[in-house]
């Protein structure tokens, strides 16, 4: 089968990983990388002994899709360039950085039929993956995210820069609507908040405590999910996740624990590979643009209950 033959606009910290995951993927012909740091372009074209390109429109014609990991405020130029040219294209998140935009790139690619792919990185996860099969009707969510000060991403703030993981995960957990959010978060080190708390009521009455910071002194991502009977608590940086449940006819102290560990996992190589398979395959993706609109939207609302 014909190699499918790939770009990666922008080779940041994040960018960089993208292209080790296509240089590795036996499907794809990664072709260049673009960036205009030539330093560091230069740097990568060299460990992988391909090209680097300084402009984006130049690799148009020697594409069928691109990763783009550029900072947000660029996410809508660039990614509108190559879904007009019938581009298939992977979007790091944010999807861009309002929803104005980014339902145009949606409406694009369904008219142009390329697939369009957002980067919620952790539902490649295989700790999360099983906490999915295992979630039923979820009663209270708690997620915790943080992580040492970086330069890179203080164009947005935390919100949009780690808890819109969560909120990605909690909207795919939970089908019914929300009903009202609550948030807090304070500017620290940068003019965006560096740390935020958001409390989300749903319909069905589910509790979503989410609390994020960019200015820790460790990285930690946890979530806790309570239903009837039930809870599990899963830390995505080690890949396990703790299954709590009550024991048949027992009294309520009686709770079974069971740990599952997976070994080291690439949820990078898997969001890669799964965003090739469905350019071969011609299937929708996983994290679908619909999905992305839909945690940028309440991204954005947290983040405006916190500018009032």
């Amino acid at each position: 089968m014909k190699k499918i033959k790939v770009a990666v606009i922008g080779v940041g910290y994040l960018g960089e990983f993208h292209a080790d995951k296509y240089h590795a993927n036996n499907s794809v012909d990664l072709i260049g990388v673009v960036d205009s740091n030539r330093k560091r372009r230069d740097a990568i074209s060299k460990k992988l002994n391909i090209s680097s390109f300084s402009d984006y429109t130049k690799v148009l014609d020697d594409v069928d899709a691109v990763s783009i990991s550029v900072p947000t405020d660029l996410h809508f130029k660039i990614g509108k360039f190559f879904i007009e040219n019938g581009k298939h294209v992977l979007m790091e998140k944010p999807f861009t950085k309002n929803l104005s935009e980014a339902i145009k790139l949606e409406n694009i690619a369904k008219k142009k039929g390329v697939v369009l792919q957002i980067g919620h990185i952790e539902r490649f996860n295989k700790a999360y993956i099983k906490l999915e099969e295992l979630v039923k009707n979820p009663l209270f969510i708690e997620c915790n995210r943080i992580s040492p000060f970086k330069v890179r991403g203080t164009e947005v703030d935390v919100i949009m820069d780690l808890m819109i993981h969560d909120l990605d995960i909690i909207l795919k957990l939970n089908k019914s609507k929300i009903k009202s959010i609550h948030a807090k978060g304070i500017n620290v080190l940068t003019n965006n908040a560096d740390i935020a708390n958001a409390r989300i009521t749903f319909e069905n009455d589910c509790v979503c405590n989410l609390s994020s910071s960019r200015i820790s002194a460790k990285v930690e991502r946890k979530m806790r999910v309570f239903q009837k009977n039930a809870y599990f608590s899963i830390n995505y940086n080690d890949n396990i996740i703790d299954i709590y449940k009550k024991t048949a006819g027992k009294k309520l102290s009686s709770i079974r624990k069971k740990t599952i560990s997976y070994e080291k996992n690439d949820s990078l190589k898997k969001e890669i590979d799964s965003f090739v398979d469905c350019i071969k395959l011609k299937k929708s993706p996983i994290v679908s643009s619909n999905d992305g609109i839909n945690a940028l939207k309440y991204a954005l609302e947290i983040s405006n209950k916190i500018k009032r």
